[in-house]
C-alpha cells in the first residue's frame, strides 16, 4: 500500500515535470527576446519549434515504449527533460535557446507513451484514480509553469528560472529511480498501418489540432499583449487561461453525460474560443482577462474531450494507445503553424494584436468540426461494434 501511494506520488511528480518547464517558455520569451535581439518571428518560432517537436516524436515514443523497458525510458527523458533545460542557459545563447526547446520538448514527447503504459501495469485496479492524478499533474504543471515563472523571472532572471526547474526536474529522476517498482517490461506493439487507414482517427487528430493552434498562440501572444503591466498582471492573466477554466471542467468526471462526442460540447468550447480570440485581435486590453478565460475554457473543454476519444472508439488497448500517439503526432504537427504565423503578421503590420487572427480561424474550425465529428464518429462505432 504504501509503495503504491509513493509510486502515484511519483507519477503526478513526473506528469508535472513534463509540463511546468514547457509552460515556463511563453511568459519568458519577451525577457528572451529583449535579452537576445530576437526578431518577434523568431521568437514565435521557439513555440512553434517546442510543438512541432511534440508532434513528430510522439509516434517514435510509442514506437520506442514497444522496445524497451518502459521505467528505464521515462527515466531517461525526465533526465534529459532537466539536462536539456540547463542548456537553455548556455553560451552562445541564441543557439541553445532554440536547440534546448527543441531537445527538452522531445523528452516531454518521449516520455508520455511509456507513462501511461506504467499506469496501466501498475494499478492495474485502480487505472482511473492513477489517470486522474497523471491529470491533475499535468494541469498543475500547466498552471504553475505559467503562473508562477513570471515572479520566479524577475527575481531569478530567465536563465535562473530555468535552472530552478531542471533542478525539481533532476530530483524527480533520483526519486523515480530510487522508489518506483523495477520493470524492465516493453509496452504492447502498436499497428500503425491498421490506425492510419482508420477515418475516426483523422477527425480526433482535426479536433485537437484546432484546439492547440489557438491554446498556443494566445499563450505565446499574450505576455506581449499585456507585458507593459507587469509580471504580476501577466502571471495573474495566465490564471484566467490556465488554471481557473479547469475549475467548471471537473464536474465532467461526475456526469453520466458522453460529452465527448456530443456536437453542442465542441461548438460551444470553438464559439468560446473565437470569441475569446476575437476580443484579443481587436485589442480589448481592458478585457484581456475574461478574453483569456473565454479561450482558456474553449480550448481546455476541447483537449479534455479530445483525450477522452481515443480509449473510447477504441477496441482495444493497442489500438488506444496508436491513436493517441497519431493524434499527438498530427495535432501538434499542424498546430506549430500557429506561432509562427502571428509572429510573421506582428513583423509585418508592427501590431502584437493581429498575432490573433491565427487563433480566431482555429476556434471558428473547431467549431465547424466539431458540428460534425461526433456524428461521424459515433457512426464508426457502431459500424465496428456490429
Amino acid at each position: 500500500m504504501r509503495r503504491n501511494f509513493i509510486s502515484l506520488g511519483l507519477v503526478w511528480l513526473t506528469a508535472f515535470n513534463l509540463r511546468v518547464i514547457l509552460f515556463a517558455i511563453p511568459p519568458s520569451l519577451p525577457a528572451i527576446r529583449s535579452d537576445l535581439g530576437l526578431s518577434y518571428s523568431a521568437t514565435g518560432t521557439i513555440t512553434s519549434l517546442a510543438i512541432l517537436v511534440l508532434g513528430a516524436a510522439s509516434i517514435p515514443g510509442a514506437l520506442l515504449a514497444t522496445r524497451y523497458g518502459a521505467r528505464r525510458l521515462v527515466a531517461i527523458c525526465v533526465a534529459g527533460l532537466g539536462v536539456f533545460t540547463i542548456s537553455l542557459t548556455l553560451p552562445p545563447a541564441v543557439f541553445w535557446v532554440f536547440a534546448g526547446s527543441a531537445l527538452l520538448t522531445l523528452s516531454i514527447a518521449l516520455a508520455q507513451p511509456p507513462l501511461a503504459v506504467l499506469i496501466r501495469r501498475w494499478f492495474p485496479d485502480g487505472i482511473a484514480r492513477a489517470s486522474s492524478l497523471y491529470g491533475n499533474g499535468l494541469l498543475m504543471g500547466n498552471v504553475v509553469g505559467a503562473s508562477l515563472s513570471p515572479y520566479m523571472s524577475r527575481a531569478l532572471g530567465w536563465r535562473g528560472m530555468f535552472l530552478a526547474w531542471a533542478a525539481v526536474a533532476l530530483i524527480g529522476v533520483v526519486l523515480w529511480i530510487r522508489f518506483t517498482p523495477r520493470d524492465q517490461a516493453a509496452a504492447p506493439p502498436a499497428n500503425l498501418g491498421a490506425i492510419a487507414r482508420d477515418p475516426r482517427v483523422w477527425l480526433v487528430a482535426a479536433l485537437f489540432t484546432f484546439q492547440n493552434l489557438v491554446y498556443y498562440t494566445v499563450a505565446t501572444w499574450l505576455p506581449f499583449l499585456i507585458d507593459d503591466r507587469g509580471p504580476a498582471y501577466v502571471a495573474t492573466t495566465f490564471l484566467f487561461l490556465n488554471f481557473i477554466p479547469i475549475v467548471p471542467l471537473f464536474a465532467l468526471s461526475f456526469v453520466r453525460w458522453q460529452y465527448a462526442l456530443s456536437t453542442t460540447y465542441y461548438v460551444v468550447a470553438g464559439g468560446l474560443a473565437a470569441a475569446g480570440s476575437l476580443g484579443l485581435l481587436l485589442g480589448l486590453s481592458d478585457l484581456v482577462r475574461p478574453l483569456a478565460f473565454m479561450v482558456g475554457l474553449g480550448t481546455a473543454a476541447a483537449f479534455v474531450a479530445s483525450i477522452a476519444l481515443p480509449p473510447l472508439i477504441a477496441r482495444n488497448e493497442s489500438e488506444a494507445s496508436t491513436y493517441s500517439a497519431v493524434m499527438y503526432t498530427v495535432g501538434y504537427l499542424l498546430a506549430f503553424t500557429g506561432p509562427i504565423s502571428a509572429g510573421m503578421l506582428v513583423d509585418a503590420t508592427g501590431t502584437i494584436s493581429m498575432a490573433f487572427w491565427p487563433p480566431l480561424a482555429g476556434g471558428i474550425l473547431m467549431a465547424v468540426v466539431g458540428s460534425l465529428a461526433p456524428r461521424l464518429l459515433t457512426r464508426s462505432q457502431a459500424a465496428a461494434a456490429r
